[in-house]
């Protein structure tokens, strides 16, 4: 029998520690002999935790990295959830065998010495994912787990309204919904709001949300800061400038990329710094001092990472 750890990206959001937290139980719940282990690649958001503590949920603990396996022992195995990609996991990788991999992004440069348990479906959340899942074996979410799971789908697509929604999320919302009692989109409103819309510093801004993406060659930082106040966010402006340089210099990127999305006025203000060529290139803007208003951008994978990747192609 093995301890098999489950976790999301790095700087996780909603999404990549809920997934992690439900996929776990649910193969728990199959029983297959192993135990799976839900752990966290960062700090615990907010409205993640007000909902794990709501429903009695532990909290995943931290995973700083992995280590190499001592002679003769096996290597640690791990599954992957909400990501997929060698620059957003966890330090040293390289030292555990991947046999699980749960997504809905693009297929980045993850390599596997076995046939993984490989589902990844272009749905707006991973949640949604796993709420699949969840039919597919036949096995009914509990209340707490569909509250974490309608939570995280909630966040992820920006209440139904990111153009990565599909109508498989409104169905798995609508379904939850029902379970629980609760509007699917009410519910999500409630979830935004527990973040705080003045809880945060620029250094979180920057970091809380953020991708590495390897994009001909460089590493291009996409971070988005989700608020229900851009307005307010942005008076922080030359903070927020000063925050992503440092961000970007520190872990030694080429370009930093910072998305405010403003959920009520339903768009973002994109932020440049650094070498940020094939960015202004894929979202035909110009870096700007004060940003650049995109109406309609809530989405960091399809809005803002996917063109920026086929601009360099």
């Amino acid at each position: 029998m093995s301890n098999i750890l489950v976790f999301g990206h790095q700087n996780p959001d909603n999404d990549a520690i809920m997934s992690a937290v439900m996929f776990a139980q649910l193969k728990n719940q199959l029983n297959d002999g192993n135990t799976y282990e839900a752990r966290r690649l960062g700090p615990l958001p907010k409205e993640t935790q007000i909902v794990l503590d709501k429903w009695g949920i532990e909290h995943p603990a931290l995973l700083e990295k992995i280590d190499a396996p001592a002679e003769g022992e096996p290597k640690q195995q791990i599954i992957l959830t909400d990501h997929n990609e060698s620059g957003q996991s966890v330090a040293g990788r390289e030292n555990a065998e991947i046999i699980g991999l749960v997504d809905h992004h693009r297929v980045g440069d993850i390599e596997t010495s076995q046939p993984p348990f490989f589902v990844v479906l272009p749905w707006g959340s991973s949640c949604t994912v796993i709420a699949y899942l969840f039919q597919a074996y036949g096995i009914e979410p509990t209340d707490a787990q569909a509250a974490c799971l309608l939570a995280a789908m909630m966040t992820d697509t920006v209440m139904l309204k990111s153009p990565t929604t599909t109508e498989i999320d409104r169905g798995f919302a609508a379904k939850l919904g029902e379970q629980l009692g609760v509007d699917p989109v009410e519910y999500g409103k409630q979830v935004f709001k527990s973040r705080g819309a003045g809880d945060f510093t620029p250094e979180q801004m920057v970091a809380r949300d953020i991708k590495c993406f390897n994009i001909d060659g460089k590493d291009l930082y996409i971070g988005q800061y989700e608020t229900v106040d851009g307005a307010a966010a942005l008076e922080q402006l030359d903070a927020i400038r000063a925050a992503m340089e440092a961000y970007r210099t520190e872990k030694g990127g080429d370009g930093l990329v910072l998305l405010i999305t403003d959920i009520l006025e339903e768009g973002s203000t994109v932020l440049m710094c650094g070498d940020t060529a094939v960015a202004q290139k894929g979202l035909g803007i110009e870096d700007k001092p004060e940003g650049v208003w995109m109406p309609g951008v809530l989405s960091r994978k399809k809005q803002v990472a996917a063109p920026i990747i086929a601009a360099a192609e």
